[in-house]
């Protein structure tokens, strides 16, 4: 995959779902806070456009995508997003709605007779017992994700350098904090992250680092070759 995209799709992209046997029922799903929803897609074939519309619950303002566009094409129109998934890729892709909502969506392929998802509805959780308790919004989030991978600093953030500091190391990859950022509401973290291997190339899953927190997390890629380093950039609540 390709270095992170941060996309605002807004071009209409009117297609016909392919009549396919595999094709699972339409399903609802309840989304909780910090909750991933899982999405199977098939892998398109040159004679059927297997797509699979997800209905969130409200208009999509941003997608933060680390794909390629050679794996996976997006498109949104108001509430709905359109996924064709065009290589044997797993992977997740980030939602925010109009209302400032976050969505973490994970793509999985199937093959062959495998059913798949063509229609999955989002519906919001009953609100909490105690109305004096509001959720969170995450206005702002994006645009700090966004002056973190192009190096910049807002200006209602405080930019501290990391050391290079090692803040986690396994048998394939060492994790070094390079920047952390304060603004008034979220603390963001871009870490290098360096495979150990001198002969595999390895293969990224952001969702290992996922924290309790954590509102945004992406990566420049999420290939990194033998001896060979990329970014990971963090955004949580402070």
């Amino acid at each position: 995959m390709s270095m992170l995209v941060f996309a605002v799709l807004s071009i209409p992209w009117t297609l016909s779902l392919a009549q396919d046997e595999t094709a699972g029922p339409a399903r609802t799903v309840t989304v909780t806070a910090g909750r991933t929803v899982p999405l199977k897609l098939r892998v398109a074939e040159s004679t059927k456009n297997l797509v699979t519309v997800v209905t969130l619950p409200a208009a999509i303002a941003h997608v933060v995508s680390a794909w390629d566009a050679k794996d996976l094409s997006v498109e949104q129109e108001g509430n709905k997003l359109f996924l064709k998934l065009l290589g044997k890729v797993e992977g997740h892709l980030d939602v925010v709605t109009a209302e400032g909502a976050h969505y973490r969506l994970l793509v999985t392929p199937v093959q062959g007779p495998s059913p798949y998802d063509s229609s999955v509805l989002l519906e919001k959780a009953a609100p909490p017992a105690d109305p004096s308790r509001k959720p969170a919004r995450a206005d702002g989030a994006l645009e700090l994700m966004k002056a973190m991978r192009l190096g910049e600093a807002p200006p209602d953030a405080t930019v501290r350098p990391g050391g290079r500091e090692v803040v986690f190391s396994s048998p394939d990859i060492d994790l070094s904090l390079l920047w952390t950022y304060e603004t008034g509401r979220f603390r963001g973290h871009v870490l290098e992250v360096s495979n150990k291997s001198t002969s595999e190339a390895f293969h990224l899953d952001v969702a290992r680092f996922r924290g309790e927190r954590q509102v945004l997390i992406g990566s420049r890629e999420v290939v990194v070759g033998p001896r060979g380093f990329t970014r990971l950039y963090l955004v949580e609540w402070k």
